[in-house]
C-alpha cells in the first residue's frame, strides 16, 4: 500500500519503523470530506482537533474589521493544520478547503498519545513546528522587504518546494489551484496589482494561469526573479533525529529492521 502523505512528510526527516507509522496511520482514520470553498472550521469556534490533510488543499486565514481578510498559510497534503493553535481554547484563524479535499481529524490528547508512544515522532513533531515557524520568518522578510514581482514568484516557489515532501507525482511544470484573488490576500497586494504581476511573469514565459490555477513554467527564472533561496524549508537536525533513536531504542522501543536499513541512505540525502 502507498504510504499517506503525512508518513511521506515524517519520512522527510528521518526513516520511520512500522510501530511509528502505525501510529502515524491512525491519525488518518476518521477522514471528512470538505467541497471546495467550504469552512473546516470558524475563526473564533472551540479548538479540540487538529488535522492532517490527507487529500487536497486548504488554507488558513483571519478575517480583518473592514471586512476583508488575511490569508496566513496554504497546506498541501501531508500538512497537519492547527498545531499553532495548540495552546488556545478558541481558534485563532478560519480554515477553508481551497480545492475538495480530505482532512483528518484526531484531539489533542491523541497527539500526546503519540508523544508518549514514539520520542522518535515526538521529536520529528517538535522539527516541523520548528520548520513552521521558520516559514512565518521567511515570510515577514517576504511581505516587508521585498516588491511585488519578488513576492509573488518567492510565494508559488515556497508552494511548490513544500510539495516536493509529500508528493512524489508532482508534474512538470507544476500546477497550482491558487487564484490570483486568493494570492492578492495572502500577499496583502491589490487583484489589480496581483493580476499586473502576472501579466508580466506570462509575457517572460515564466508561469501561465487559467481556469483559477497557475502554471509553473520556468522555475530557475522564477527564482531569479525572487531571489529565492531554500535553505529555510531544507531542515535536517541528523544529530536530534539519531539522539531520539538511541533514547527510544534503550527505553524498550527497538528500530524495526526496515528502518535501520534506510537510516544510511536518508543520512546522506
Amino acid at each position: 500500500m502507498e504510504p499517506s502523505c503525512i508518513i511521506r512528510h515524517f519520512e522527510h526527516y528521518s526513516p520511520l519503523g512500522e510501530s511509528d507509522k502505525a501510529l502515524l496511520d491512525s491519525l488518518e482514520k476518521t477522514p471528512k470530506t470538505y467541497r471546495k470553498n467550504t469552512a473546516v472550521w470558524h475563526q473564533g469556534s472551540p479548538c479540540e482537533d487538529f488535522y492532517t490533510v490527507k487529500q487536497g488543499w486548504a488554507y488558513s486565514f483571519r478575517n480583518m474589521e473592514d471586512g476583508s481578510r488575511q490569508v496566513l498559510d496554504i497546506y498541501v497534503p501531508g500538512d497537519i493544520v492547527g498545531l499553532r493553535e495548540l495552546a488556545f481554547e478558541k481558534r485563532i484563524t478560519g480554515l477553508m478547503a481551497l480545492s475538495d479535499a480530505t482532512l483528518c481529524p484526531f484531539p489533542k490528547a491523541r497527539l500526546m498519545e503519540v508523544f508518549s508512544e514514539s520520542l522518535l515522532l515526538c521529536s520529528i513533531f517538535f522539527m516541523v513546528s520548528s520548520a513552521d515557524q521558520a516559514l512565518l520568518l521567511a515570510r515577514l522578510v517576504n511581505f516587508g522587504r521585498r516588491s511585488a514581482r519578488q513576492k509573488l514568484a518567492h510565494l508559488l516557489l515556497e508552494v511548490s518546494k513544500r510539495l516536493e515532501k509529500t508528493n512524489y507525482d508532482s508534474r512538470n511544470p507544476l500546477r497550482l489551484p491558487l487564484t490570483q484573488a486568493l494570492l492578492a490576500d495572502a500577499l496583502g497586494l491589490s487583484v489589480v496589482h496581483v493580476n499586473r504581476v502576472f501579466r508580466e511573469l506570462r509575457d517572460e514565459g515564466l508561469i501561465s494561469s487559467a481556469a483559477g490555477e497557475v502554471e509553473l513554467l520556468d522555475i530557475k527564472g522564477l527564482s531569479k526573479v525572487a531571489c529565492f533561496e531554500a535553505d529555510y524549508l531544507e531542515e535536517n537536525d541528523v544529530l536530534m533525529i539519531q539522539h531520539a533513536r538511541d533514547v527510544q531504542s534503550r527505553a524498550g522501543h527497538p528500530l524495526d529492521a526496515a528502518q535501520t536499513d534506510q537510516e544510511l541512505t536518508h543520512s546522506t540525502k
